[in-house]
């Protein structure tokens, strides 16, 4: 095991650096209940409804939609890292099979764990057809859109189903653009190309899905075009965190920038927090969809809080005691562990304390339209005590034994591969025992 940063073998501060990896997972993905839960319990509802209904609480709430964007870019960073190492520092090139045999076992059986569950309890009396039940195990409910009751937040597991999908022809792209240049620098230039041309789309059709004709929350909202930036500022951190292992002594100015005054980063991303809550050209404090010009803003303060929050937690040499006793303790070590759950599961929990869904004897009614019958701490409770023992029954007992298999799949198959290499060399050395000398 390496480092991250620097590829040398792990010591104190490496091990503390990916436990704080695990930590703000654990912390987005509590942020991310929280958001839903207050738009759920009318925290945060439509300008329709007059001004912010909890004044400040709802405009702080309606900010906390920003936890979404780190995930990307962790997705973006330490998938691409392994390919970015292969065009600088001439690696191996990673095994495509074993990458996406993990990342199949990571993101597909706790998804289709869920989407069971809620077909047969949640949704069951609104089964009409094959393709109903198909349409989510097959992640196609982004673009046939359809609502399913407890499966709200996984519009983004057909964004990162993609991204995996699509990752090694972006790294084989790469590749061939620094292919026969030797200047290292020269060389992550070039390989930033195609990263500029994604934050630029993501700009391009996060503007388009606001465009007036298209109506407020279109299908098309759905869809993982407008996240194409997160994931590729990802990539690009993965590039200069290469080059530091490729140049110790020449670490990138951002990388020294965030060694010298990491807490700086994260009142940076603060300050982004703070900007999504101000809602500039907006309502702030209200689910309203805004216009072109909002969502360009909203689109800046998103990516911005998650860049800024993630360079110190990445970079070489950056430490910070704030940043360790927030997200390298116990608690929050463990919600990082099963934080995949907790995001897919938390919706389920609110449905059946609504009881909403098939299981109740009737159809399933959106959250949106229960809202007045649950106070927000009330449902905010019983939601993180709930979510908490299914992510951690389906972390242990389910995904974890799954993973843990395709680990001991891929060595077979290595140690199936290595075998020939080891043998043949003895082989030839018993048959150069039966020769002449002179041969």
């Amino acid at each position: 095991m390496t480092a991250l940063g620097t590829g040398s073998t792990v010591g104190t501060r490496d091990k503390r650096r990916i436990a704080n990896l695990d930590g703000i997972r654990g912390l987005c993905a509590m942020v991310v209940v929280i958001t839903h839960v207050a738009f759920s319990t009318g925290v945060v509802l439509g300008s329709e409804s007059g001004p912010p209904q909890q004044g400040i609480w709802s405009i702080l709430a309606v900010g906390l939609e920003v936890g979404l964007g780190p995930f990307f870019i962790m997705s973006g960073l330490f998938l691409y890292k392994p390919f970015a190492r292969r065009t600088l520092l001439g690696s191996g090139k990673p095994e495509l099979g074993a990458f996406f045999l993990r990342r199949g076992l990571r993101l597909m059986p706790g998804y289709w764990l869920l989407t069971a569950f809620c077909l047969l309890f949640l949704n069951f009396s609104s089964i009409h057809s094959v393709w109903y039940v198909l349409r989510p195990i097959l992640l196609m409910q982004d673009y046939d859109f359809v609502w399913y009751a407890g499966m709200d937040p996984t519009w983004t597991i057909p964004t990162e189903a993609q991204f995996y999908l699509v990752l090694p022809l972006l790294a084989a792209l790469m590749h061939w653009l620094a292919k026969g240049v030797d200047d290292p620098a020269l060389k992550a230039r070039r390989m930033v190309i195609p990263l500029v041309v994604m934050v630029v789309a993501g700009f391009a059709f996060a503007g388009y899905m606001h465009m007036e004709h298209l109506g407020p929350w279109p299908p098309e909202f759905w869809w993982p075009f407008s996240r194409l930036g997160l994931f590729g500022v990802g990539m690009w951190l993965a590039i200069l965190s290469v080059r530091a292992e490729q140049s110790p002594e020449r670490v990138p100015s951002l990388y020294r920038a965030a060694a010298k005054r990491p807490n700086l980063f994260w009142v940076g991303a603060l300050a982004a927090y703070l900007l999504a809550c101000s809602a500039p050209l907006g309502h702030p404090g209200t689910w309203d969809y805004g216009t072109p010009q909002f969502a360009m803003i909203q689109h800046v303060a998103f990516l911005a809080f998650a860049f800024l929050l993630m360079v110190p937690l990445v970079a070489p040499k950056a430490e910070s005691r704030l940043m360790d006793s927030v997200l390298s303790n116990g608690p929050t070590r463990f919600l990082g562990r099963i934080s995949y759950g907790v995001y897919l599961w938390h919706f389920v929990v609110m449905y059946l304390w609504f009881q909403s869904g098939s299981i109740f004897g009737a159809p399933p009614v959106p959250a949106g339209m229960l809202i007045g019958t649950v106070g927000f701490w009330e449902m905010l409770a019983v939601v993180i005590a709930g979510t908490l023992v299914i992510a951690s029954l389906s972390y242990y007992f389910f995904e974890r034994p799954l993973m843990n298999l395709g680990e001991r799949v891929i060595e077979r198959r290595r140690a199936r591969a290595a075998a020939p290499a080891a043998v043949t060399p003895q082989v030839a050395e018993k048959k150069d025992d039966r020769q002449p000398a002179s041969v």
